[in-house]
């Protein structure tokens, strides 16, 4: 018996301690992922330049082939047509869209032991709820809810039964 005691304690505290390990590791990926966005953010950037380099002439002359031929024209020069502050706005969107990214995430790695606590509440409900759904249910549940506003029941003889107020003895409704 005791050997048996020592080993369930031994068993206890090695779930013990996996759940403890086990935990922050979701929290931890979340950081790291926060901080790779943070990273991210001046390649984003960089190679959004590069692409903004690129000559969409040809294409031009594609989508319009009855407008003179052999355009040359970058995606920037493009772009400042309609916005000559466009690259300074572009920036700004990368590297504040990288820092709310990384925000959220590090506001999801802070939430993970309460969104843990409300999966754990909600896995034990569904459990609940699927114990409750195997039950057989009681004759009575198997008719339409009562109601109070609802008719009485017809009767159960055949002597029993009103005609309806528009019908004549032989069921003719005229």
């Amino acid at each position: 018996m005791r050997t048996f005691l020592i080993s369930l304690a031994a068993l206890g505290g090695a779930l013990a301690a996996t759940t403890l390990t086990a935990q922050p590791r979701e929290e931890q990926a979340l950081r790291g992922g926060a901080e790779a966005v943070r990273q991210a953010a001046p390649m984003v950037d960089r190679s959004t330049d590069a692409a903004l380099d690129l000559d969409i002439g040809p294409l031009l002359d594609a989508l319009r082939p009855w407008s003179p031929r052999g355009r040359h024209m970058t995606l920037r020069e493009l772009a400042r047509r309609d916005d000559p502050d466009f690259e300074r706005k572009l920036r700004r969107s990368i590297y504040r869209g990288s820092a709310r990214a990384a925000a959220t995430l590090d506001a999801m790695a802070t939430a993970t032991p309460s969104i843990r606590h409300s999966l754990r509440q909600m896995e034990a409900a569904i459990a609940g709820a699927m114990v409750d759904a195997r039950r057989p249910l009681p004759p009575e549940a198997y008719g339409p809810p009562p109601r109070a506003h609802d008719a009485p029941l017809p009767p159960q003889s055949d002597d029993d039964v009103p005609l309806p107020p528009d019908e004549d003895e032989d069921g003719a409704p005229w």
